[in-house]
């Protein structure tokens, strides 16, 4: 009896261990963050601070030129960059958007560009419309767009398209109204104005854009009546007081895409100037 015992003890102690042996099952999911446009300015940034922020595995990026060149790869920021996935693609191309969408948990896309009316609704709005549709095709579960400050402030409906820059918001516009459609718990969006910070240039020269946006943000804002005069003023007035660095910009956006569900779902996703701020102070 004493033999049974001991041998059913024995049994019972290798069960347990064989329980809580680790598993493949058990370990922690991949997750990966894709940079629409991450060999930008804003882009780059995106991508330094998901790969600072420890909280993401894979980092990589499509863009329709891939790696950035030497030239135009931020310097304070080339370690991190180094780290990155690049992937080159037309964002128009769907089936190349599946291909690099797929595994995605999440994805922020940059793009955007100047130019006729005509060009700038579609590289704006029509590509990242089509982004978020291909997104929600492939289950990618949160979406991030960087917008603009404008957004909203006036009628786009009664505005001239001689307006300045009609394309560029309009495709905004249009983009933020498909984002929130399509992933309507489960987007952000940051509406910055002027964005300062380092910036590389083709010939290889980083040139500091605070050294104007941080005086500018200043006297629009922090002057009293003068600031209050400046901002009245249609257009300049929202673009002026509206300047962010590109450090909150990336701060904010990185900072909410990484929240867990349930604080996800209480925080703000639509981020105006005044709250992407608050990132970095």
């Amino acid at each position: 009896a004493a033999s049974q015992k001991r041998r059913r003890r024995s049994k019972t102690s290798s069960i347990n261990v064989v329980m809580a042996a680790p598993t493949k099952a058990a370990a922690s999911a991949t997750r990966r963050l894709l940079v629409l446009g991450g060999n930008g300015y804003v882009g780059q940034n995106l991508c330094h601070a998901a790969i600072a922020s420890g909280q993401y595995d894979v980092v990589s990026s499509m863009s329709r030129s891939g790696r950035p060149s030497k030239e135009m790869t931020s310097t304070h920021l080339a370690s991190s960059l180094q780290k990155v996935e690049w992937h080159e693609g037309d964002i128009f191309d769907k089936e190349k958007r599946k291909e690099i969408f797929a595994g995605a948990d999440a994805i922020i896309s940059t793009v955007g560009a100047f130019g006729s009316n005509d060009f700038m609704e579609r590289i704006c709005g029509d590509s990242n419309v089509e982004a978020i549709d291909t997104a929600v095709e492939v289950g990618v579960k949160r979406f991030g767009f960087v917008s603009s400050a404008q957004v909203g402030k006036f009628n786009l409906e009664s505005a001239s398209t001689s307006f300045p820059l009609y394309g560029y918001y309009k495709g905004k516009t249009k983009a933020e109204d498909a984002l929130k459609d399509a992933y309507a718990d489960n987007h952000i969006i940051v509406r910055p104005g002027f964005i300062y910070g380092s910036r590389p240039t083709p010939m290889g020269v980083m040139v500091n854009l605070g050294l104007i946006g941080e005086p500018a943000h200043f006297v629009c804002t922090k002057m009293g009546p003068l600031s209050s005069a400046i901002q009245s003023i249609p257009f300049v007035g929202t673009e002026a007081s509206s300047m962010v660095s590109v450090e909150a910009v990336r701060e904010s956006m990185i900072q909410t895409a990484v929240l867990e569900d349930e604080s996800f779902a209480n925080a703000k996703k639509l981020l105006l100037p005044e709250h992407i701020r608050r990132f970095v102070q």
